[in-house]
């Protein structure tokens, strides 16, 4: 499903469902930015908090501030690290996400593919 994206300032988002109640996001990936001192082209994944039955996932691309909703993501032959905020006091989502190289990510029929591209995955 089409998500509707739009950027409030760096690294902040809204995303939503059109014609799905209470479907409405706002991301912020500053605070994961902050607390891990990320620095150069990386992107950020985590997998949407709402709405259920519509959920996808989301990729923050440091390179352009620019993020994008996809339903499938596949991971070949990449190193990508876990980070995650204090659930004790983080007060945005997301708090936990998947780090990794943002040279490292194509997007192919409708999907992401981050890591090495394979012939399987053109096919």
């Amino acid at each position: 499903m089409i998500k509707q994206i739009t950027k409030i300032q760096r690294a902040k988002f809204r995303v939503a469902t059109p014609g799905v109640t209470n479907s409405e996001l706002e991301l912020d990936f500053q605070p994961v930015i902050d607390q891990f001192n990320l620095q150069g082209n990386f992107i950020l994944i985590h997998w949407q908090a709402r709405p259920k039955g519509h959920r996808e996932w989301g990729i923050y691309s440091s390179r352009d501030d620019s993020y994008r909703s996809i339903a499938e993501v596949k991971l070949n032959n990449v190193w990508l690290k876990s980070l995650q905020l204090d659930d004790a006091t983080a007060k945005t989502i997301p708090s936990a996400v998947l780090y990794g190289d943002d040279d490292r990510i194509t997007c192919i029929n409708d999907r992401s593919i981050v890591g090495d591209v394979l012939l399987s995955d053109v096919a």
